[in-house]
């Protein structure tokens, strides 16, 4: 089968829109870091990575399975609504839910309570994030409003941050515009939902809705392991190390950030469509992966040279010399980051268009017990270079465990 060049060109046409939307928030971090100094920065950054772990948890797996039952659906109207309804439902709950366990959390941590109103402000972030209908619109593929949806929030955010964060003063107002940017995004994209898609709210009952939720758990399992693995770097960093390297290790993470979310443009352009392909033979399933991973792989190698040689000069250039002159040795690690990453990306992928949700969670799972046990051991004598150590090992470990699964799967094949 010979693929329509349009899809691919869509793909490409989405990636390169998107991608200016996710390198937007780069900008934001010289001009935080000049207003409200390293220290500050990095507690701005621990109150984003508790939020993402509430996020985690508000969304429940629901973007992934939303979007794969969505794409089957195949314009189902009814069947659209339905699912909407319920997953909107069980969303709102876990909200609220969410926010009365952060508010217990942040009276009873000791450590936390001198951030206690940032942390609880912080709480716009999971808020827009968790009303934003992602899986709807990639579920029907029209990420052309998640693209514009994403540069409205962030183009947001960034202007909040450039005319009304002068000081460490206004430390709290920081997460507070970064949340306001995503539930404007969020309000929009239902706006979109209800004149565009013709959208209708039908009564469902609360025990389809329990049904639904139920089914769910091990996608939400999955899903808040990997919100755990990818925030544990901040965290430890917050217990092992002193404030200027913690400062340090904020801003390779953010820059670590950026790449996995310039990844998450070709899960959200391919994988309604790999979910549909997984039913056709194999050979077409293989062709569809070569065709969109062998060109996405001379961009990545591209990228990966440009990091090794210029990603230095580019972080001295875009922050204070002075402030940041330690950090070159540490920054080995994006360009490792970035091939793992890449060899993940259509592992997790075709694992969830199989619906193996145990395979799943276990390959995530390896790759938190693999950190868990390496950072405790590394940081002490390693220091910066310990934590990144042990999240490449981790990323590796999942790649090994991930290849084998999808080898041992299609040793015989399923669709001929």
């Amino acid at each position: 089968m010979k693929w329509n060049r349009l899809i691919i060109q869509s793909v490409g046409s989405l990636g390169i829109l998107q991608m200016t939307n996710y390198l937007v928030p780069v900008l934001v971090i010289p001009l935080l870091l000049a207003r409200v100094g390293l220290e500050n920065y990095g507690m701005i950054v621990l109150a984003q990575g508790i939020m993402n772990f509430a996020v985690a948890i508000t969304d429940f797996g629901l973007n992934l399975t939303g979007t794969r039952l969505i794409s089957l659906a195949k314009g189902d109207l009814g069947l659209e609504c339905t699912l909407t309804q319920k997953i909107l439902v069980i969303k709102i709950f876990l909200l609220l839910g969410t926010f009365i366990g952060l508010v217990f959390l942040v009276k009873t941590v000791s450590p936390w309570e001198p951030y206690e109103y940032l942390i609880l402000t912080s709480y716009f972030i999971v808020i827009g994030n968790t009303l934003m209908p992602v899986w709807y619109f990639q579920g029907i593929q029209k990420m052309k409003w998640l693209a514009l949806l994403n540069f409205l929030s962030r183009i947001f955010y960034v202007g909040a941050v450039l005319f009304f964060i002068e000081s460490g003063e206004d430390l709290l107002w920081v997460n507070v515009y970064n949340g306001m940017g995503w539930c404007i995004a969020a309000f929009f994209g239902w706006v979109v939902l209800f004149r565009k898609m013709q959208f209708r709210f039908e009564k469902q009952s609360g025990k389809a809705i329990y049904a639904f939720a139920h089914q769910n758990v091990p996608i939400f399992l999955s899903e808040g392991v990997t919100t755990f693995y990818r925030n544990i770097g901040v965290l430890m960093a917050g217990f092992f190390l002193n404030a200027p390297l913690m400062g340090f290790y904020v801003i390779i993470d953010r820059i670590m950030m950026l790449i996995a979310n310039s990844y998450t443009l070709v899960y959200r352009a391919i994988f309604p469509m790999l979910c549909n392909l997984v039913k056709e033979s194999d050979r077409i399933l293989r062709d569809f992966l070569y065709s969109i991973f062998s060109k996405l792989l001379v961009l990545v190698l591209l990228g990966m040279g440009m990091i090794s040689f210029f990603g230095g000069p580019l972080i001295a250039m875009l922050s204070d010399e002075i402030l940041l002159k330690d950090i070159a040795p540490y920054l080995w690690i994006l360009p490792v980051f970035t091939f793992l990453l890449f060899c993940n990306l259509p592992i997790s992928l075709l694992i969830i268009a199989l619906d193996m949700k145990k395979k799943y969670f276990t390959y995530h799972l390896i790759g938190l017990i693999t950190v868990l046990g390496l950072l405790p051991l590394l940081i002490p004598f390693l220091e910066i270079n310990g934590l990144l150590c042990g999240i490449v090992l981790a990323e590796l470990a999942m790649v090994i465990f991930g290849a084998t699964v999808l080898y041992r799967t299609y040793r015989m094949s399923i669709n001929p």
